[in-house]
């Protein structure tokens, strides 16, 4: 083959590599700037709010009395769920205990933990501003 074909060759799978390479970092962008747009974090209540809120395009009248109707909800849920709460974190406990089991690598273990005290700060701060204990 000829120095001129090899060439020709190199440049389209450079280019072809490029445009797939950009491809992927376009979407991987676009998934996480509209990952909170569409699905805000678990346990980000003012996000969750928020999204309810735009996607039925309510007035600020309206996002006020749908937040009391949801404050509401949440400290009548704490009140049932209170008296099981400790059965409740026992079964959730008992299952943490049965994954980590099955994680081989300490990297698997560490990010497991970390997730378990992310979860855990969430609740403490969903708790703390739903005026619910849940241990």
């Amino acid at each position: 083959m000829s120095t001129g074909t090899n060439r020709s060759r190199q440049a389209f799978a450079f280019l072809l590599g490029a445009t797939l390479v950009g491809g992927v970092l376009g979407f991987t962008a676009d998934r996480l700037v509209a990952r909170d747009r569409l699905c805000p974090r678990w346990g980000d209540q003012a996000a969750m709010r928020r999204v309810f809120g735009d996607q039925l395009d309510l007035k600020p009248e309206q996002r006020a009395a749908v937040d009391s109707i949801l404050d509401a909800k949440h400290r009548q849920i704490a009140a049932l769920v209170r008296p099981v709460q400790p059965q409740i974190d026992s079964v959730s406990n008992h299952a943490a205990d049965l994954i980590r089991t099955l994680l081989v690598t300490d990297e698997q273990r560490q990010t497991f933990d970390e997730m378990q005290a992310m979860n855990k700060a969430v609740q403490a701060k969903y708790d703390a501003v739903n005026n619910t204990n849940s241990k």
